[in-house]
């Protein structure tokens, strides 16, 4: 069983329309709505992934309870901790000429108290030997190092655990002897060393850099390049065989869930990126199916070009 735990879920919603004109009055067709927030994303994926997942989320007393109907109604095993305030969305405009504009809220605060509960929640699953992920933008006014106290404490309760976090809030989360697996994009790698990332090799310094202090194994998402597995004495780079054309929201969620679904080592990397890669094409936070992930021809390389120029930079 792989847990996820999500502070700030968000509803995801994706509008289309024609032109987007700023400052005026625009009519736009709601096409998808799904309950979202990275944790919830990787157990949506777990799911059509065919592996246990158990979904951990804080909601909003408006909004939180729509996520218990929508997960209930998905299968997925979950326990939402309502609080009060009001549920973030998270808006993805797209418009006919393929322009993406996205805008997201900052969600709800969160007290100590709410924290407390969230312990005591992981208290009460058995995570022996199993993952926890700790995943998305911390709620406003959270200290940055919330996902260090707590996946301390899942690792006390002798949990593996994995965090897909951005900025002080992944850096704050690093300590000796954990985590088990960081899963940034190569921006956010860039953010926890303080440089461009602009060659394979880049990367794979700067994630060797961050498992110096303890994380013992990065798992860095590439854009249009794939990812790189990347442990203390190897990486592996795996890319789609083919381009893919789409709206990549939720991508990077979908190829964490893989990994850790499919055993969290080199012979996951390639499926991870399969299902990474088909999600683009679907809109909003959709999950593929396993059948649109096996079309997706992917190229592992284990002799990597270290001076390949990264397509996403900057």
């Amino acid at each position: 069983m792989i847990a996820t735990v999500t502070l700030n879920p968000s509803i995801d919603r994706q509008l289309m329309l024609n032109h987007l004109a700023v400052g005026e009055v625009n009519r736009a067709d709601l096409n998808h709505i799904h309950p979202g927030g990275k944790g919830v994303n990787v157990s949506r994926a777990l799911k059509s992934f065919g592996a246990a997942t158990h979904a951990l989320l804080v909601g909003a007393s408006l909004g939180g309870r729509w996520f218990d109907e929508q997960l209930t109604e998905l299968g997925i095993d979950h326990e939402v901790i309502i609080t009060s305030g009001v549920t973030r969305s998270n808006l993805t405009i797209v418009e006919a000429n393929g322009t993406v504009t996205k805008i997201n809220e900052q969600g709800f605060s969160i007290t100590p108290e709410i924290l407390a509960d969230v312990r005591n929640a992981l208290s009460n699953l058995d995570l022996q030997d199993q993952w926890v992920v700790f995943a998305g933008r911390l709620n406003y006014g959270a200290p940055t190092d919330t996902y260090l106290h707590l996946a301390q404490y899942a690792r006390s309760l002798g949990a593996r655990v994995a965090v897909d976090a951005s900025d002080a809030e992944l850096a704050n989360s690093l300590w000796s002897d954990g985590p088990d697996l960081i899963k940034p994009n190569q921006h956010e790698l860039a953010s926890i060393v303080g440089r461009e990332l602009v060659t394979m090799n880049d990367v794979i310094d700067a994630a060797r850099e961050v498992i110096a202090r303890g994380v013992k194994a990065v798992l860095c998402s590439l854009g249009a390049d794939g990812a790189l597995y990347i442990t203390a004495d190897s990486a592996v780079h795996a890319e789609p065989a083919h381009p893919v054309n789409g709206v990549p929201v939720g991508a990077g969620d979908i190829m964490l869930a893989t990994f850790l679904g499919g055993g969290a080592n080199v012979d996951a990397l390639a499926g991870a990126v399969a299902w990474s890669a088909a999600s683009v094409a679907l809109p909003g936070t959709s999950i593929p199916t396993p059948a649109q992930a096996q079309a997706v021809e992917v190229l592992v390389h284990h002799d990597l070009d270290a001076q390949r120029s990264l397509v996403e930079v900057g």
